[in-house]
């Protein structure tokens, strides 16, 4: 079976030297990371009614629904058993651990901290590429890639001082990084093959069944039943619960699902390693839509380090990746 042309995206390892085609998957990244921004704040609303089980499920089914339908109204083909099985690596981490831990820590972390937390998903994606993907960058992509993700450490470090994270809580935020990066090289592994939209369609696909399992078995659940029955019930917390809800779909449709597309297809055009180094900006993007939707603070230092952090992507991003 050939892998030529799937579905509505061109194949691209081939041009991947090519400056138009590298540009456009730089915008694709970018376009995916004000989505992906989102995720935490849209975390935070849907969590008093879900629980972090119950919100990776409904992530899970919802998206693997609307992704089963596009891929019976393109006709698309069964992948190869190789792509396959990248597919089944990246729904490990970008399906199954990475929203189900990062729920789990929201439940106690608030936007802004967490934020800065998946600011180091770039440096990890970048570690799986290595491996994964066999990308091979050179000194200035990596020491300007420490160098943003030592801003973003220094940020972390004076602004939550006084956290009192204890080791627990320290790894689940590791684990959380793992299964992210290792979800996004896998699957961006799987997107140089069958293209970006068909490669977050299937890995959904190909979950679905588990998917399914999850949220019937939570849904279910007697004390998730009196929850919403009582929400509903009481007209003081039917406002909290549709906002809820939408949060809820947010995180499927857009967070699960459609981002996805374009960030898969942008690093397959123009590498995992260096289109990842956008996600440096996902912190300061999730703070701004933190404020808008939680009232939390934004403090003038924030935006100092992101214009600092921007220079450091640039850098990265006008890198020369090593032959």
């Amino acid at each position: 079976m050939t892998t030529a042309n799937y579905g509505l995206e061109p194949n691209t390892p081939n041009n991947l030297s090519s400056q138009p085609l590298y540009f456009s998957g730089a915008a694709k990244g970018l376009f995916a990371v004000v989505l992906f921004a989102m995720t935490v704040p849209m975390t935070k609303l849907a969590l008093p009614f879900f629980s972090a089980e119950l919100i990776a499920s409904s992530r899970a089914f919802i998206a693997g629904l609307l992704a089963l339908a596009v891929i019976i109204a393109n006709g698309w083909s069964l992948p190869d058993k190789k792509t396959l099985a990248w597919l089944a690596l990246a729904g490990t981490g970008v399906v199954v651990g990475f929203p189900y831990l990062l729920s789990y820590s929201l439940i106690n972390l608030s936007a802004a901290n967490m934020g800065v937390v998946l600011a180091g998903l770039p440096l990890m994606t970048s570690v799986f590429a290595v491996f994964i993907m066999k990308e091979r960058n050179g000194l200035r992509f990596w020491v300007s890639s420490g160098f943003g993700g030592l801003l973003l450490l220094v940020y972390f470090l004076n602004g939550a001082s006084s956290s009192g994270w204890d080791l627990q809580t320290l790894s689940i935020l590791f684990l959380v990084l793992l299964f992210g990066g290792l979800g996004y090289s896998a699957g961006a592994k799987a997107a140089k093959s069958i293209g970006g939209w068909q490669t977050i369609c299937w890995m959904l696909v190909l979950y679905l069944p588990l998917s399914s399992i999850s949220i019937g078995y939570h849904t279910g659940s007697e004390a998730f039943i009196n929850n919403m029955t009582q929400a509903m019930n009481d007209p003081g917390q039917q406002g909290e619960l549709w906002i809820s809800i939408a949060g809820l779909l947010y995180l499927a449709v857009v967070s699960q699902w459609w981002g996805f597309r374009f960030w898969y297809q942008a690093m397959a055009e123009a590498g995992a390693g260096r289109i990842s180094q956008i996600q440096l900006l996902q912190p300061f993007f999730t703070l701004l839509f933190a404020v808008i939707f939680l009232s939390e603070v934004f403090e003038i230092s924030q935006l100092i380090f992101a214009g600092l952090i921007v220079l450091a992507i640039c850098s990265a991003l006008r890198s020369k990746r090593k032959s």
